[in-house]
Parts: C-alpha cells; structure tokens; sequence
C-alpha cells in the first residue's frame, strides 16, 4: 500500500534534537509513515509537490536498524539533492532488511521555510516493535 503526505506522528520530547513516533497497523504501514514523518520535519509541514519513484533497499539485523538505516539513506538525498518525500510504499519488510519505493519530491525553500535542520539519524533511542496489535516506530534527529 502506498501513503502519502500527511501522515499521522507525535513529537517525542527529547532535551537537543527531535524526534517521532508513529504508529501502524503492519509493520510496514509503520515504517512508511515514519518516512512521512520525517519528510515533514524536513517540510515543515507544508506540501511537497509530485516527484520521482526511487527505489531503496536497505539490509540490517533488526527493525529498528532497518528504519534507521533508510532514513540515513533519505538524509542523504535530501543532502546532496534536496529531495524530499512525498509518498512512501514498502515493498518488502523483514528482521533482515527492506526493500521500499518513495516518491521524491524536490525541497522548496519558500514552500517549506518552517522545516527543520535534520543534522543526523540517531540510534539513540530508535524503536520499531509490535505493540497492542499493531506496530509503533520512533526515531530521534539530531538538529
């Protein structure tokens, strides 16, 4: 299933950076949102106009890492390309990896002036797990 901008998330309190926490049905729903989350801290909460499909597949040992590791990967086209997502599906999900296709979107810096500086993607504090059954997710940034 493909999700799109916006999406639901909390901010998660934290002393210097910022983070989010989402929640989802499927483990999977749960990841794509976090992408969305993240993409709206970069935006700002605004819009993000229509982009390319791109595909990501990221390998680790554990949910957590498998988020952290694609948010890494999302940084660092936002980085050297000003990229932004729109949309996110996740193709495949499992405790060995991901394979997850996101409409990317170029950054606007009228449009999407309240954004944050994301800095980094922390492992401090990153959590994906099932939970009253469904799966939450948070990630921390350092800004």
């Amino acid at each position: 299933m493909r999700y799109a901008l916006p999406q639901p998330y909390r901010d998660l309190e934290h002393t210097a950076d910022v983070g989010v926490a989402v929640e989802g049905a499927s483990a999977e729903e749960a990841l794509a949102r976090l992408v969305l989350a993240y993409a709206a801290l970069l935006a700002g909460g605004g819009p993000v106009g229509p982009g390319r499909d791109e595909p990501f597949t990221v390998s680790a040992r554990s949910y957590p890492e498998i988020a952290v590791a694609l948010l890494r990967e999302l940084l660092f086209r936002f980085a050297t390309e000003r990229l932004v997502p729109a949309a996110c599906e996740v193709v495949r999900l499992d405790a060995r990896g991901a394979e997850v296709t996101v409409a990317l979107g170029p950054y606007d810096p009228e449009r999407h002036a309240e954004g944050l500086d994301l800095k980094a993607v922390t492992r401090h504090a990153a959590r994906f797990e099932q939970a009253d059954g469904g799966w939450r997710a948070q990630v921390v940034f350092d800004i």
